[in-house]
């Protein structure tokens, strides 16, 4: 197997040609998006059978901020469990050879974790939640139930591309410059039809939103916020959410992501969705830098829940 760079044109055009429905976290925008992104693709006896677009940043395979939840290899033929190994460990192989380190999570659908271990590469498992089917209120904590059904007593749920009277301030944590970057890709996934606004209206005005982003099979949850105290909304506009995100686009999953933060992961457990794995990628050629990467996992705020001592 080998490796070629290939430019955007290339990328689509095998995409397009093997009849691969595009990841929203692979789609053009993404072009548009980073700073510097670098396209491959493998070859197996000169046939053309994965391919990997992905961020680069400071000679590293790294997202320059959390514009989408995942990045990973697209495998353009069905390939038996050995042959998408290699393919992996070609890939992971030059990345790890080409670049100073890689930090990156890879999306739940991938399996093969070996394909990179034994390229001397480092997977941290995570996790998210993930629905198959639209939420269902019986399935749900008798608590959360409450305070969905209180919350539908008193407001209005809106659904739709507008984000005039979206506050992206208030659901972007972080610089200013990464609340206008990470905000004026979700204005071009709503305007290009590749997202959603879920919100809730209070007395006329919008007190709480969510965005949500999809492609032909996948959604995820990927901004919230809620400015006023009204029991129950997030979870309100999460329950439509799901129901639209099935019922309309038809998609077969709806992705909760970013459980790394215990008390977010406690919230999104209340929906009852299954738990489910997501390899991160984490690898230098410098060993002290490698346990700083390691390191800067472990200390993300919020992480580690604390609690008070009696």
């Amino acid at each position: 197997m080998k490796i070629e760079i290939i430019n955007k044109k290339e990328y689509f055009d095998l995409l397009k040609q093997n009849n691969i429905n595009i990841p929203i976290y692979s789609d053009i925008e993404v072009f548009d998006t980073y700073p510097e992104i670098e396209c491959l693709k493998v070859l197996h006896n000169n046939n053309e059978i994965a391919v990997f677009v992905y961020p680069i940043n400071n000679n590293g395979v790294r997202r320059e901020y959390r514009y989408y939840p995942y990045h990973s290899p697209i495998l353009l033929k069905e390939l038996d469990n050995i042959h998408q190994k290699e393919v992996y460990k070609c890939i992971f192989n030059y990345l790890f050879n080409k670049y100073d380190y890689t930090f990156i999570p890879l999306h739940p659908s991938f399996k093969v974790i070996s394909g990179i271990s034994s390229q001397n590469g480092f997977v941290e498992m995570r996790h998210t939640h993930v629905l198959e089917s639209k939420l269902e209120l019986y399935k749900v904590s008798s608590k959360l139930r409450n305070h969905i059904n209180s919350a539908s007593k008193n407001v209005q749920i809106i659904i739709d591309n507008d984000y005039s009277n979206y506050d992206f301030n208030e659901a972007i944590k972080g610089s200013k410059e990464e609340q206008i970057k990470r905000s004026n890709l979700t204005k071009k996934l709503l305007d290009n039809n590749k997202a959603i606004t879920i919100k809730t209206l209070k007395d006329n005005k919008v007190i709480a939103g969510i965005v949500v982003i999809y492609d032909k099979e996948w959604s995820y949850l990927l901004h919230s916020y809620q400015k006023e105290k009204v029991r129950g909304v997030v979870p309100l506009l999460i329950l439509n959410a799901t129901q639209y995100v099935f019922d309309n686009l038809k998609v077969k999953y709806f992705d909760f992501e970013g459980s790394v933060i215990d008390e977010i992961d406690d919230f999104f457990s209340s929906f009852d969705a299954s738990i489910t794995t997501y390899p991160y990628v984490i690898y230098s050629k410098d060993e002290n830098e490698f346990i700083k990467l390691i390191k800067r996992s472990m200390n993300i705020e919020g992480r580690i829940k604390q609690y008070e001592r009696d």
